[in-house]
């Protein structure tokens, strides 16, 4: 007999903070799911908006608890805690869920082998303030011959792109709290490195709003709790992958992990943290001294010529340029590279 059955309950647990502006039509989307088995837990991260009072508007049909302003994956490691499903599937208050999205990942979970130690996940619609939809990136199936480490770090699927389950998640121990931005990539690595296969089926399962907003996660800024925050936890990742595969790390997952050090060294750097940065830089060209830049041209060129501090410098003055693309070469002859 399944363990897990196609009428097991689905917790949808949704984290908010100041989302007045969309909260209603998230929530509205989780209770008008085909499936009927469903539990919807909002955590409110001390909104200071209307959101609480959409909230208080939902009445029995939704359960939910207001705190203090900690982050979103505490907020959300409390809605695993509050949740009874078998399946939890993550919902930001301003996303919305398609009408069939729990029904389908169900009945693909419920048709894995028993043994099977897995979750499905499907695709994203990206769409903008107003929902209109915009240019979307499916996500990208792993082949056979792909290692999932390698893959997961490639192509990690967005938050509520997975229907997970709750005792994997517990296993191990939920969301990161200490990171401001990119928690799915660092679950879903400890996932993977749990023994945890990630199944995609090609079909969208929600939509992903993007949008300029300061409360966004995606927003945050690096240094919001410290700018070694996600050095630290590339370091835990390569700790992990190392002990997991008593290997050295492939060639493949060392740029992957550069070149995510040199992203978020730019975004430290951006917001003044220059001797963090540098530490970032270093450790990525020790990781992969060839492939470790990563940046729109001529941004890599400026850093070979110039050094990293000051081609951020030249690559900010000359994007905020009118017509910066077609300026490229007179830049480089005003400036007698």
């Amino acid at each position: 007999m399944r363990d897990i059955k196609p009428d097991a309950l689905v917790s949808i647990v949704m984290p908010c903070y100041n989302n007045e502006a969309f909260i209603k039509e998230a929530i509205d989307s989780a209770i008008n799911q085909t499936y009927p088995h469903v539990e919807i837990i909002l955590v409110d991260d001390g909104s200071k908006d209307r959101s609480v009072d959409i909230l208080r508007s939902f009445g029995d049909k939704i359960q939910w608890e207001s705190g203090l302003n900690q982050g979103a994956p505490i907020a959300r490691n409390r809605g695993i805690t509050l949740s009874r499903g078998k399946y939890i599937k993550f919902l930001d208050a301003d996303d919305i869920l398609l009408p069939d999205c729990i029904e389908r990942q169900v009945i693909e979970a419920s048709e894995l082998a028993v043994d099977r130690q897995a979750i499905v996940y499907g695709d994203a619609i990206r769409i903008d303030r107003q929902g209109n939809r915009i240019p979307s990136y499916p996500c990208q199936p792993r082949q056979p011959t792909v290692d999932p480490i390698e893959h997961i770090l490639a192509y990690c699927p967005l938050t509520s792109c997975p229907l997970h389950q709750k005792a994997y998640l517990e296993a191990i121990g939920g969301f990161d709290p200490t990171l401001t931005r990119g928690q799915e990539h660092d679950l879903h690595l400890r996932l993977v490195l749990s023994g945890v296969e990630f199944i995609h089926y090609s079909h969208p399962v929600y939509q992903y709003r993007e949008y300029t907003d300061p409360d966004r996660i995606s927003n945050h800024a690096y240094t919001k709790k410290s700018a070694m925050v996600h050095y630290d936890a590339i370091e835990k990742h390569i700790w992990l992958i190392k002990q997991q595969t008593g290997k050295p790390l492939t060639d493949r997952v060392s740029t992957i992990l550069a070149q995510r050090l040199w992203r978020y060294g730019r975004g430290v750097l951006r917001e003044g943290a220059v001797t963090e940065a540098n530490l970032y830089f270093d450790t990525a060209r020790q990781l992969a001294p060839k492939t470790c830049i990563v940046g729109q041209n001529p941004y890599p060129i400026f850093v070979r010529l110039f050094g990293s501090q000051r081609a951020e410098v030249l690559f900010a003055q000359l994007k905020n340029s009118p017509n910066w693309l077609g300026q490229i070469p007179d830049f480089f002859n005003n400036s007698g590279i």
